[in-house]
């Protein structure tokens, strides 16, 4: 029952950071949501700020689920690369939560914002720089620094996915693997 209750609130704070954003959304909103009253949140949560973490939390292991996923299989490297940052991009630009705080980060700078944003993208360099090494100590990529790969990739599909379209026709899954591929894959894949 605890559990649940938790669980109730931190999905009733997901809403109103969704709808909101961190700045916006008070416990007031949440407790609202979950059709409790603010005193029972401060039982499960200290403060906004520790509902937040719970929030993002939740998000990263989420994120991390859809990682494992796709890494799990053995299949070509770049094409499993591909298929998790599609994955996640997709994910990312999906997600409201995401899509609210990347807005607030924009607007206002609001400081939990910014590090919730930077958490997100740390988490996604981290476990793709992970997946680079595994491929090159597999000997299916050819890197001279797994880190400087993992951004450089990262960056790219952020670029096409975000950048890109604002202004062109948003790539198909198979486009965008195929620029990938004639462009940066090509240039790293041991044949």
């Amino acid at each position: 029952m605890i559990a649940n209750k938790r669980q109730s609130i931190k999905e009733a704070a997901k809403h109103a950071f969704s709808l909101f954003g961190y700045k916006g959304s008070t416990v007031a909103h949440v407790a609202k949501v979950a059709h409790v009253g603010k005193g029972t949140i401060y039982t499960e949560f200290k403060n906004k700020e520790e509902l937040f973490e719970a929030v993002m939390d939740d998000l990263l292991a989420d994120l991390k689920d859809l990682f494992d996923s796709v890494l799990q299989h053995d299949g070509p490297t770049l094409h499993t690369l591909h298929k998790a940052l599609y994955g996640v991009m997709q994910y990312r630009k999906e997600h409201k939560l995401l899509a609210q705080l990347t807005e607030e980060v924009n607007i206002y700078g609001t400081h939990e914002a910014v590090q919730a944003i930077a958490r997100v993208e740390q988490f996604i360099l981290s476990t793709l720089e992970q997946a680079v090494e595994r491929g090159a100590e597999k000997g299916r990529l050819r890197i001279a620094d797994a880190k400087i790969t993992a951004f450089t990739i990262y960056k790219l599909y952020m670029a096409f996915i975000v950048d890109w379209e604002q202004k062109e026709t948003p790539l198909t899954e198979q486009e965008l693997y195929d620029v990938f591929r004639n462009h940066i894959f090509d240039g790293i894949a041991i044949q």
